[in-house]
């Protein structure tokens, strides 16, 4: 005999609450997040599409224009260009909470309510850190000159700073004004078309903080985006406060106070299959059973080669290496 509907099996009647529960979910988690507001969403490939996303990458011509023209009597030069092929995998992210029916029938408490929460927090560090550690393998490292300059900065591009982790000098406005001008240098483009972005520990930002502009000055209608833990703006720079990634402790932390990571636009590739949602475990051991879960298929990649003239953003470290910065 058919059982009829009811809200103890999910095709029965459960799954009727499911679109209320993801809309809120990826509504509250969205401001949770840092670094996954630094990516380029590239493509929202869906599903039955295989699980690898590809992306042309084309270089500079190789020899370029002469600056001293063509002669008369000369035929036009030829040139050429590379294209490359950038892939992302994308990969299943989720976590569950596991609940009996007991619990939440005898709790005072609703306990339902407090499994979202869970799980909101916990999907925004989980995939926070999945995007941080493709920053962690940047191979752009800005660093107080000598371990101790106030005011300069020098800059290695083989994903090691020999004096980062000696380093007695905190990171200033000095300091962050020779950053920008290396970022222009070497042709990092903005993020948002003006600024480029810092992402730091609120203790890190300590000494630049009463030279910022206050957001409430430059994101006014119309304006700019305000984006999730911006404090301010200085140089050339939109300042981000984010808690998802620990400190890690350097072999002398001295005055350094934590790593820094500067970035331009094109930093990271974001490649969506299932965006995150909120699921009800289907119920089983006669309705004793119960649980929720998030689950999304994403995939994150630094969109350019290894060369360190095509990173997009550069480091900050108070240790010997970002590579070693891991979750």
């Amino acid at each position: 005999m058919a059982t009829g509907q009811n809200y103890t099996t999910g095709s029965l009647g459960l799954n009727t609450s499911l679109p209320y529960l993801t809309s809120w979910f990826r509504q509250v988690a969205q401001p949770l997040m840092r670094f996954r507001e630094l990516c380029d969403v590239k493509e929202a490939i869906g599903t039955r599409k295989g699980n690898t996303f590809s992306w042309d990458i084309l270089a500079n011509v190789g020899t370029g224009g002469s600056a001293a023209g063509i002669a008369e009597t000369s035929v036009m030069p030829t040139d050429e260009f590379t294209i490359t092929v950038g892939t992302c995998v994308v990969t299943e992210y989720g976590n569950s909470i596991p609940l009996t029916r007991k619990l939440r029938d005898m709790s005072e408490l609703e306990i339902k309510s407090l499994l979202r929460s869970s799980l909101v927090n916990d999907m925004a560090k989980t995939i926070d850190k999945a995007v941080w550690k493709q920053f962690g393998s940047g191979l752009l490292i800005a660093q107080a000159d000598g371990g101790t300059s106030t005011t300069a900065v020098q800059l290695e591009t083989a994903g090691s700073a020999t004096t980062a982790c000696a380093a007695t000098a905190a990171l200033n406005t000095a300091h962050v004004l020779r950053i920008a001008d290396l970022m222009k240098e070497r042709n990092i483009p903005t993020f948002d078309g003006d600024s480029y972005l810092c992402v730091a520990h609120p203790s890190t930002l300590g000494n630049i903080r009463s030279s910022m502009i206050s957001y409430n000055q430059y994101t006014e209608t119309g304006y700019k985006k305000l984006l999730s833990g911006e404090v301010g703006s200085f140089g050339g720079f939109r300042f981000i406060e984010q808690t998802n990634i620990a400190k890690v402790s350097p072999t002398n932390a001295g005055l350094g106070q934590g790593w820094a990571v500067f970035v331009g636009g094109e930093a990271c590739v974001e490649a969506v299959a299932v965006p995150e949602e909120l699921i009800e475990k289907e119920v089983t051991d006669y309705g004793r059973s119960l649980g929720l879960a998030w689950y999304a298929t994403l995939g994150f990649k630094l969109p350019f080669p290894t060369e360190a003239n095509q990173r997009h953003f550069v480091w900050w470290p108070n240790i010997s290496s970002p590579n070693s910065l891991t979750p």
